[in-house]
């Protein structure tokens, strides 16, 4: 693998190495532009607090523990707060002044003797979050949920729906994951209100279990379906027409390493290269579809919806192989392989008569983190934003701001050079109290950015359409970028 060192991305880590302070309703400081007087809401973003702890720097980039920033907008100000996400674990090391729980991709130090037997990994609460049925959830696919306080972001204790959260399978079974995961990429209906989500849990049979959530957050298992074990999902697709579906594919931890401490869950990972992906269609009357296309990894879809013709459509951002552990660590170090391809636009066309999956290129660009207006959710669309690069771009730094017709293929930017930005949330005039449109991207985008050159960190408010810069506010310090985020409209 060969490996650069990019400046921008060694001071972004650098800035962001140690925990950031807790600031309490600090007002930003405008440095450019005007606020909109219609955008009145609250923005959260969550993600990994830091990259290292405790004097040991992180191995993976999914294990610093969860940071929820919160910007509250009242159309002529924004104040600032952020929180640790209190997990047990957390605090029990906070306690401790070490390191006392082993993650995703990052062992205590000492090796074999002082990792062996420690089965209890840390639940990070690190990857986004949900706001449904009267409650604010952080979220991380590998165990249970935090409620957080949506005004003060104090955390409230883990979160299990009553009891439908706990394990009901097998002794052996509950050993193995007492929690069920609860993964990090909900869906709400658009027209029910449901939220769907899903858990892959490891055990004696390795199993896809559905939720779903009534708007009045009333809890139920839907779903149980047995998994091949040598498969892995973070997202899925929910269309307004009902279905659900899962690209499962054969990326798995050897569970023996990471249990017995020999590796780090994300180190102990088989790719199954020779082996295809799994696609499976949960329909609205419960009834199961499998198919299968060639290897790929999806972290993230974009959407999807059912065609006219009854086609399911998933548009995903699709990755040649699975992100291996010696590329992130060489990320955490400021080094980036040059030669690796980041994720793709692509279309996958499902018929489930058939049952045949056919895929199609939506655009040339790379990118990540892909978010929609969220009233096309399921639904047919025009547009995404992400981050991302053009092709032949001069680093493979996913550091544009990009706007995607994927009707058209046409692109839009906002690019800074020295610069990162992190996932766009979109913010659509529907969303905006007293005001609608039927234009798919009039409304704002909001995102980080850090800014090597000048160091700082700031808040910048877009055109949804144009991604010219509405609004640039300064942080009070540097935070990471984290993952990702949501948009809560002030109730009318």
């Amino acid at each position: 693998m060969s490996v650069r060192h990019y400046p921008v991305l060694g001071d972004y880590l650098a800035a962001n190495r140690q925990a950031a302070a807790e600031y309490d309703d600090v007002e930003l400081e405008l440095v450019e532009g005007a606020l909109p007087p219609e955008l009145v809401g609250t923005l959260l973003r969550n993600g990994n607090g830091r990259f290292e702890h405790h004097g040991v720097p992180y191995e993976h980039l999914f294990d610093g523990d969860g940071m929820v920033a919160r910007f509250h907008f009242d159309g002529q100000r924004v104040r600032y707060r952020n929180r640790h996400v209190q997990t047990a674990e957390l605090v029990a090391e906070e306690k401790a002044g070490r390191m006392l729980y082993r993650s995703f991709g990052t062992n205590l130090p000492g090796g074999l003797r002082a990792n062996f037997g420690k089965t209890q990994f840390k639940n990070t609460a690190n990857t986004s979050l949900v706001a449904h049925g009267g409650q604010l959830l952080a979220l991380w696919e590998g165990g249970l949920p935090h409620r957080l306080d949506p005004d003060t972001l104090d955390t409230l204790g883990r979160f299990d729906y009553e009891g439908v959260l706990r394990n009901p399978f097998s002794w052996l079974d509950r050993r193995i994951t007492p929690e069920l995961p609860f993964s990090a990429h909900p869906k709400v209906h658009p027209t029910t209100g449901v939220l769907h989500n899903f858990g892959t849990v490891a055990g004696r049979q390795h199993r896809l279990v559905l939720y779903e959530v009534s708007p009045a957050g009333q809890a139920r298992i839907a779903h149980v379906l047995p998994m091949p074990a040598a498969t892995f999902a973070h997202d899925f697709v929910l269309t307004q027409s009902g279905h659900q579906i899962f690209f499962l594919t054969p990326v798995a931890f050897d569970v023996l390493r990471a249990l017995t401490g020999l590796a780090s869950p994300a180190a102990s990972i088989r790719v199954g290269r020779d082996q295809p992906t799994q696609v499976v269609v949960v329909a609205p009357d419960g009834q199961v579809h499998h198919l299968a296309t060639d290897f790929g990894f999806v972290f993230h879809f974009v959407n999807g919806y059912q065609d006219a013709d009854g086609t399911l459509v998933a548009d995903a951002l699709l990755l040649e192989d699975y992100p291996d552990t010696l590329s992130i660590k060489a990320y955490l170090t400021g080094y980036l392989p040059d030669d690796q391809l980041q994720a793709q636009f692509v279309r996958f066309r499902l018929d489930l008569t058939r049952g045949t999956v056919t895929r199609q290129p939506l655009s040339d660009h790379e990118g990540e983190l892909p978010e929609i207006n969220p009233d096309r959710l399921g639904q047919p669309y025009r547009y995404t934003w992400t981050i991302g690069r053009p092709p032949h771009h001069s680093t493979p730094l996913l550091d544009h701001l990009i706007k995607l017709d994927v009707q058209t293929g046409e692109v839009r930017y906002a690019y800074q050079p020295g610069a990162l930005c992190s996932e766009p949330v979109v913010v659509p005039r529907s969303a905006m109290p007293g005001y609608a449109s039927p234009l798919e991207d009039e409304g704002h985008v909001l995102y980080l950015r850090f800014d090597a050159i000048s160091n700082r960190t700031e808040l910048l408010v877009a055109d949804a359409a144009t991604l010219a810069t509405v609004a640039r506010l300064r942080l009070p310090h540097h935070i990471p970028l984290g993952f990702h985020g949501i948009w809560l409209p002030a109730a009318e």
